[in-house]
């Protein structure tokens, strides 16, 4: 009996622990979706219609798993056999000569197409994308308008916190209110915000499948002393 126990709760830590690590392998990454207020249409000469620079996206924000994906429109019929379409990574800052890397997709249509992330480093010449000042989407001969980019899995980008919140919450605390009476709820009200946030969510399902867990262990050893007896 007391291996039936034991069997039933090593599936039940098995279990709980596929579901944190799922929780948290999906909250380590995020797709990201390119503005279009910078998309022009090209005229068939090589030109790009988007171009993103850090301040739009950071591509060391890019992992082994993303993949970057296009959507345009063409103007006209391809004007050869190659893609209609491609995407560049631009170093004009740090690399002597200036790297303009021309990556073509792993797969395309004439209205889409993918670029993987072996492509990109190979391309670039360095898995150091973090040194790419600007990403690019350009037609290969035949007028194109980018209508959506997206980059899947990218690194979710760390909240800085600004000099002048900093500031701020400085003269906060240093200088309150004249109603002193008030300074005690302002202090718990950020721990009312943090209990709708992300996290006690997770926190519920965890405690939810532990009970969950006893509750069968409860039950497995009440049956067992019934037996027994």
């Amino acid at each position: 009996m007391k291996k039936t126990i034991k069997a039933a709760l090593s599936a039940a830590v098995v279990c709980l622990s596929a579901l944190i690590m799922s929780v948290c392998v999906h909250a380590e990454t995020e797709d990201f979706e390119a503005p279009l207020n910078k998309v022009k249409s090209t005229n068939g000469d090589w030109g790009q219609s988007l171009t993103l620079d850090k301040s739009d996206f950071d591509c060391s924000r890019i992992t082994p798993d993303s993949v970057v994906k296009v959507e345009f429109e063409l103007d006209g019929d391809p004007a050869n056999s190659n893609a209609p379409v491609e995407l560049i990574l631009f170093n004009y800052t740090t690399a002597d000569p200036q790297i303009w890397a021309k990556i073509e997709p792993f797969e395309y249509d004439n209205t889409s197409a993918s670029f993987n992330y072996e492509t990109m480093i190979l391309r670039y010449g360095s898995d150091d994308l973090s040194t790419v000042d600007n990403l690019c989407i350009g037609d290969t001969g035949t007028p194109l308008t980018v209508t959506k980019l997206t980059i899947t899995n990218c690194t979710v980008p760390e909240v800085t916190t600004t000099e002048a919140e900093t500031t701020t919450s400085v003269i906060e605390i240093t200088d309150p209110p004249v109603q002193e009476t008030t300074a005690a709820p302002a202090t718990t009200a950020p721990a009312e915000q943090e209990s709708d946030g992300g996290i006690p969510i997770v926190l519920i399902v965890v405690i939810t499948v532990v009970i969950a867990v006893a509750v069968v262990a409860v039950i497995i050893i009440i049956k067992s002393k019934k037996r027994f007896y």
